[in-house]
């Protein structure tokens, strides 16, 4: 019985030992977690804020790229529309000899 007694106790202490154990590296990891994400906001220097402004000006400058090109695009499509015919009929020619049976597809 004596012996039974201690086993009980040396099995039960080495249970609590690894739960306290696995408790504390889980609040350490979580301490560790906080301390290391709050990073702080560097400050904005002269340098970082004329690389700001000249970023700002390359996106305006592309903007306004962009809307040049889309503009000629636009007006490319306009002049291609007022030149080609309407009907599908006027703008291919029938061929000499060509089949006048259309076969379904």
């Amino acid at each position: 019985m004596q012996s039974d007694t201690l086993m009980f106790a040396q099995v039960m202490t080495v249970i609590v030992a690894s739960v306290a154990s696995f408790v504390a590296i889980g609040l350490g990891a979580r301490v560790l977690w906080r301390m290391g994400s709050h990073a702080k906001p560097a400050a904005i220097t002269p340098a970082t804020d004329a690389r700001l402004e000249r970023l700002e000006q390359a996106v305006e400058a592309i903007a306004i790229e962009t809307e040049r090109i889309s503009e000629g695009q636009r007006f490319t499509v306009a002049l291609l529309s007022e030149r080609l015919p309407s009907r599908a009929g006027e703008r291919i020619p029938e061929l000499p000899g060509a089949r006048t049976h259309k076969t379904p597809h």
